[in-house]
């Protein structure tokens, strides 16, 4: 049963559903359940600390004696880093599946220094965004074999970071600058469609780590959506690049978090519209002049606002606390770049 079980019950025993000794028995049963609950936690937080200390330890281990393995040892490690830890979770799956969880997640770690290091070993051409589609390709086989919510949190990492990759090359590092807010956007737009992923009387583990992945990605991309003052970018084309491309990132940045939002919500994805128009307005706006600073301020405030409303409405604590987080930024931001410069040093510190 799901956390809000109790709102639950009191409804049926209102609604005469189940009689109060009945009512009793199931409260007394769930509080025996959730006893436990405690110590699940911390378990998986052990772990996730846990698969990510291997990882970590093993690609340093790699790092500090790749000159001294010949390239047959090499590959051969390659190879074996990825196997082992798939195999191993296969393994103890049904005894720990935790523990099988976290193994199967570290393999698809490693798949992806095993990519880098496999071309390094055979000198393949350089092409950094293409190792990290193959990254995400591995990672949605592993998604359909397996099930599990990491390789989920794996999938919607690595296909934004791989299309933010081939933007950056074909974009940034081929000479032109940064005319192009489509990237940012289509962030801002995806971490939104991520923050809508746990409905109200859904409990899926995946959903819900899908969730907090919106909320964390959600501030630092706003807070660079307002840095951007570029505009939409489609008018003119950047040195080095060429109007299709803009429009070609335009449509990604748009079409991308709203498949992902319908995918998970439904035909509640056409709340997408609203964070669409917010962020495309928030583009047209430039530091550096104080009316459009202040213009921005408000529009911050106004989406923190609208978070808090969508939280309430879905009973969902997370949003609504992120939602003040948000507005304390905008007011903090505003009185230190604005407020603050206006009154003498000795009443700014008072």
């Amino acid at each position: 049963m799901s956390a809000k079980w109790e709102a639950a019950l009191d409804r049926w025993a209102k609604a005469g559903l189940v009689d109060a000794p009945q009512a009793d028995r199931i409260r007394q049963w769930e509080q025996t359940q959730r006893r436990g609950e405690g110590t699940n936690k911390l378990a998986a937080i052990a772990f996730s600390f846990g698969a990510l200390l291997l990882i970590a330890g093993l690609l340093l281990f790699v790092s500090a004696h790749w000159e001294a393995m010949s390239p047959a040892a090499r590959f051969g490690l390659v190879l074996g880093m990825v196997a082992v830890f798939h195999l191993a979770g296969a393994l103890c799956g049904s005894r720990s599946p935790r523990l099988a969880t976290a193994l199967h997640a570290a393999g698809t770690g490693t798949l992806g220094g095993g990519i880098y290091l496999a071309g390094q070993i055979f000198n393949m051409a350089e092409h950094w965004p293409g190792a990290i589609m193959l990254w995400a390709v591995g990672a949605a086989l592993a998604l359909a074999l397996l099930r599990d919510w990491p390789h989920v949190l794996w999938l919607a990492v690595l296909v934004p970071t791989w299309l933010w990759g081939e933007w950056l090359e074909d974009v940034v590092w081929s000479g032109s600058r940064w005319q192009n807010a489509a990237p940012i956007v289509g962030t801002v737009l995806l971490a939104f469609a991520y923050l809508g992923a746990q409905a109200r009387d859904d409990d899926a583990i995946w959903r819900r780590s899908l969730s907090r992945l919106g909320a964390i990605t959600l501030v630092p991309a706003c807070i660079i959506l307002g840095m951007v003052d570029s505009g939409w970018g489609i008018r003119s084309a950047p040195e080095g690049g060429s109007t299709a491309l803009l429009l070609i990132s335009w449509i990604v940045a748009l079409a991308l978090p709203c498949l992902v939002a319908y995918c998970l919500r439904g035909r509640g994805a056409i709340l997408l519209l609203l964070p669409a128009v917010w962020s495309l307005v928030v583009t047209q706006f430039h530091w550096g002049s104080n009316g459009d600073e202040a213009a921005l301020y408000a529009l911050y405030a106004l989406a923190a606002i609208g978070l808090a409303v969508w939280g309430v409405r879905a009973q969902r604590a997370m949003l609504i606390n992120l939602a003040v987080f948000g507005f304390a930024l905008t007011v903090l931001g505003f009185y230190f770049s604005s407020f603050l410069d206006k009154l003498d040093r000795s009443m700014s510190l008072l």
